[in-house]
């Protein structure tokens, strides 16, 4: 059997962790949309601003801790799907300082590969979001394509194929029961923190 229809094979099938993420955390997810309610939050360009300055107060700490996570065992790269540098050159586009505190974290318990999976894979599944979060802004704001929303549209990335690689490694992987709780519990944990972060950062 060639490697291509091997990966295809381990592709097609959802692996027990990945329903276990689905499952666990949708309430989480539910409750995280309603407190960022994007798009309807962006109105003008300073809620823009606002709103990708609380989302890398987020996400900055929670890549830098998921960088520093135990992949081993696990064929996916540290930093995979990362995208604060793209929140960053959205910030600059908008002439918005980032003020993000370089060495803060995000207390998300990442000690595990189980762990470590939970966090990554509530910020991978943010850029589906993003997609259609996008054109709206950007319809609204007057903006060019990709102007000041390449966070949202994971420019120059490629979020599908991210999403593939991920979802190939954990179905390629015997999870224990307890691998699988651990997931969820720092997959709800980073709902949580997303949504706290961000929303207490654009109310202000």
């Amino acid at each position: 059997m060639s490697d291509q229809v091997r990966a295809r094979r381990v592709a097609a099938v959802v692996s027990p962790m990945l329903t276990a993420l689905r499952e666990g955390t949708r309430d989480h997810h539910v409750v995280v949309e309603r407190r960022l309610a994007l798009p309807d939050r962006i109105r003008v360009r300073k809620d823009l601003g606002a709103t990708l300055a609380a989302l890398l107060d987020a996400w900055a700490p929670l890549e830098r801790d998921l960088a520093a996570a135990d992949w081993t065992g696990l064929p996916v790269g540290a930093r995979l799907g990362e995208a604060a540098a793209l929140l960053r050159a959205d910030l600059a586009a908008l002439g918005v300082v980032d003020d993000v505190d370089p060495d803060r974290t995000s207390g998300v318990l990442l000690d595990t590969t189980a762990r470590a999976v939970g966090g990554r894979y509530v910020l991978l599944g943010s850029a589906l979001g993003g997609s259609v979060i996008a054109p709206v802004v950007e319809r609204r704001l007057g903006l060019s394509e990709g102007e000041a929303t390449g966070f949202f549209r994971r420019s120059g990335r490629a979020p599908g194929v991210d999403w593939r690689d991920f979802r190939q490694a954990l179905a390629g992987r015997d999870w224990s029961s307890a691998e699988r709780r651990d997931a969820v519990e720092a997959a709800r944990q980073t709902f949580e923190f997303v949504g706290r972060t961000a929303a207490v950062r654009a109310s202000g």
